[in-house]
């Protein structure tokens, strides 16, 4: 469920320079985004937007996600 949108928003985070590396690239598009969302919002989980979890908390944008993980410069081990 959702991957051809998670296809598109990786897509477009890429050609954004937001995704520069493989791994991150690899990990937005492995990690069901809408699973972090409340049911009633899950069909917006791939807009590149915050979106309200619940409690006063929000799911930071797509894009920032991948500026904190290409900063973290993380590596498999």
């Amino acid at each position: 469920m959702y991957e051809e949108e998670r296809k598109a928003m990786v897509t477009k985070l890429e050609s954004g320079g937001y995704i520069k590396s493989t791994g991150v690239r690899q990990a937005m598009e492995t990690i069901p985004r809408h699973i972090f969302i409340p049911e009633e919002m899950q069909r917006f989980a791939h807009a590149d937007t915050p979106m309200s979890i619940g409690e006063g908390q929000t799911i930071s944008a797509p894009h920032m996600v991948a500026m904190m993980l290409e900063i973290l410069g993380l590596k498999r081990e």
